[in-house]
């Protein structure tokens, strides 16, 4: 009887534990579930920001392309934006780990910003690139309509595209690049140049010797003004905050017991404030983002805390961070239609309070998981074990009592981007005391009407995301240095079809990511090295040479040979270099490092070196083929 029972009770165990395995991979699987939903919320931390503009520069985001606006210094950049610059203008872009400085006529699209990556569509224009950081797992690119610029060493590189985007000129005055074709993949570096010709191009011309023209000296300068600040700033806070570099400049830092250490700006009105001479604009998923109009009004007001110490506003960056987090304002908002203060202004009104040290940043975009409540609040005294975001807002702020800590305007002034030093609503001082904690960021209405955006500008060209490049492009499976971002970390830059091109059959129509308007998907490229058999001695060699793959409706391309042609040189190439160099007319495989022999370093680049003017050159996009060909022959 005993022996009849058991295998009725071994089946009920076991049907036990089967459901509760089940149970606990439910459960771990909603665990997973949540923790890989927050990821995904969290916008990006770090934007960019126009550090410098002379002349006309105009912005239209990705999902309005055709409204054009007008933007000055300390405009946010992200993901998405068209960037175009009049033609007597000229503009720079500080993104955190380096500079992007754009010619006059220049016409950009940011494909792609966030913590790692940095990728940016050259559609015309010169273009100058500063890479001060590019750790691992880092990527910067430059894509062209007929070529892709992998950068895989900090440095300073130059991008010229013609007009008719048929010529891409990528110039190497320090650090290393890979430029990629439909036909392969080929190393430029330092004192290179490479020209790549057609819509679409099988190979680019590589050689030596680089020239310099007006842009290359502004660049210079623009370089000389980051490097000579470095030493200012460098132990007080990282040299990847956006910004920064103004601080040593406008202001002085001091030590303060409470606090650490803290920056006090020049030259300001006796009754200035934070927060109050500039306005606010509506950026994407963010929502509400403050401009401020001081030439050094960047970091302060999206990194950090302010404090009033020494009868005088200061500001606190915090505990150092390598990559701190980027914020659209780091203020508390009170107000709205039921304040009493609105009596006799126009209902309603709005007022916002400068965030003090220890006090929560609470995003009002709601799409923060408790990572980023943990960088947004940590390095400024904030116990994020005991504050959490779902715990209530203070019941009072710090700088409420401070002179000038609270600012308000009526929401006409706040909806219209209207300056607020000049639109000011008087608060009284009981009136702060009365004033309602607003749980989030009062809305800005996203209709041209409110935000008074300007029409396109006259000769302005459609905005470089409307173009489509030749080919969707892939990185090589691998890079040849050993310190070159990680091909996991590419991307395939793909853009929406508009009438004004027609695009391939064989281009990937995907629709480009774009921070303004939703939360960026992961884009990485399917990495797939070239197998095809030569037929010849080299056969084994090139099975093993890196290609560039089209999008997923694309066939197989036999790989062409490349032609190189030697151009008469005043000096003899790096002897370290491995690009292959023949006579005139010869045909070769592009090099590849044979299987078992280790790739030979190239020569190191020199002391950096900054050009000078030299009146009348002229760049190679504004050059015809037939008068480069003859300046490269003079070279």
């Amino acid at each position: 009887m005993v022996n009849s029972y058991m295998p009725v009770l071994r089946r009920e165990n076991e049907g036990l534990m089967l459901r509760v395995a089940r149970g606990i991979c439910a459960v771990a699987a909603l665990a997973g579930f949540t923790a890989i939903a927050h990821a995904q919320e969290d916008l990006p931390g770090r934007v960019g920001r126009i550090a410098n503009v002379a002349g006309e520069l105009f912005l239209a985001p990705q999902d309005r392309p055709d409204a054009w606006s007008p933007v000055g210094i300390n405009y946010p950049v992200t993901s998405g934006d068209n960037l175009w610059v009049g033609s007597e203008g000229r503009a720079e872009i500080d993104f955190g780990a380096g500079q992007v400085r754009l010619a006059g006529d220049s016409n950009i699209h940011v494909s792609r910003l966030d913590d790692r990556n940095f990728a940016l569509f050259v559609a015309q224009g010169r273009v100058s690139t500063r890479v001060r950081v590019l750790d691992p797992g880092d990527a910067t690119r430059i894509d062209t309509p007929n070529a892709q610029v992998a950068i895989t060493r900090p440095g300073l590189y130059r991008v010229d595209v013609s007009p008719d985007r048929e010529h891409t000129h990528v110039v190497v005055r320090e650090g290393e690049v890979n430029v990629l074709t439909a036909g392969g993949v080929q190393q430029v570096l330092p004192g290179q140049s490479a020209d790549v010709d057609g819509t679409d191009p099988r190979y680019a011309t590589v050689q030596n010797g680089i020239g310099v023209d007006g842009f290359d000296a502004w660049a210079a300068d623009r370089d000389r003004y980051y490097s000579a600040r470095a030493n200012g700033y460098g132990s007080y806070v990282s040299p990847q905050m956006v910004g920064a570099a103004d601080l040593g400049q406008y202001g002085t830092w001091s030590q303060v017991p409470e606090y650490g250490n803290v920056w006090y700006p020049n030259d300001v009105p006796a009754d200035w404030a934070p927060y109050r001479n500039g306005y606010w604009v509506d950026f994407g998923a963010w929502g509400p983002t403050w401009i401020d109009y001081a030439p050094w009004g960047y970091a302060p007001f999206h990194y950090g805390r302010w404090v009033y110490a020494g009868n005088r506003w200061g500001w606190c960056p915090g505990t150092f961070v390598a990559r701190p987090l980027w914020a659209p304002a780091l203020v508390a908002w009170t107000g709205g239609p039921g304040w009493s203060v609105s009596v006799g202004v126009g209902a309603p009104v709005y007022g916002w309070v400068p965030l003090a040290w220890g006090e929560p940043y609470r995003p009002w975009w709601g799409r923060c998981s408790y990572g980023c409540w943990d960088r947004f609040n940590r390095p400024y005294a904030v116990n994020v074990a005991v504050v959490r975001p779902s715990s209530p807002p203070p019941a009072f702020y710090r700088n409420w009592s401070a002179p000038g800590g609270v600012t308000a305007v009526s929401s006409a002034a706040f909806v219209a981007r209207r300056p607020v030093q000049e639109n000011l609503v008087r608060v009284p001082r009981e009136a702060v005391a009365s004033a309602p904690v607003m749980s989030s960021a009062p809305l800005i209405r996203n209709d041209a009407a409110s935000r008074a955006v300007a029409q396109r500008p006259v000769n302005a060209p459609p905005p470089a995301s409307t173009f489509q490049p030749a080919i969707a492009r892939q990185a090589p499976q691998s890079f040849p240095r050993g310190n070159a971002a990680p091909s996991e970390q590419s991307f395939t830059r793909t853009r929406p079809v508009t009438a004004t091109t027609a695009p391939s059959s064989q281009q990937s129509l995907a629709p480009p990511q774009t921070m303004r308007g939703a939360q960026p998907q992961g884009v990485q490229g399917t990495l797939s090295p070239s197998q095809q058999a030569q037929g010849n001695a080299n056969a084994t060699r090139a099975s093993r040479q890196p290609t560039v793959q089209r999008d997923a409706q694309s066939t197989a391309q036999p790989q062409p040979q490349q032609t190189t042609r030697s151009q008469p040189q005043s000096g003899q190439p790096p002897q370290s270099q491995q690009l292959m160099r023949s006579q005139p007319q010869a045909v070769h495989q592009p090099h590849v490092t044979p299987a078992g022999q280790p790739q030979a370093k190239p020569a190191e680049s020199g002391a950096a070196q900054h050009p000078t003017e030299r009146a009348g050159r002229e760049s190679a996009a504004q050059v015809s083929p037939g008068d480069r060909e003859g300046q490269r022959q003079g070279r």
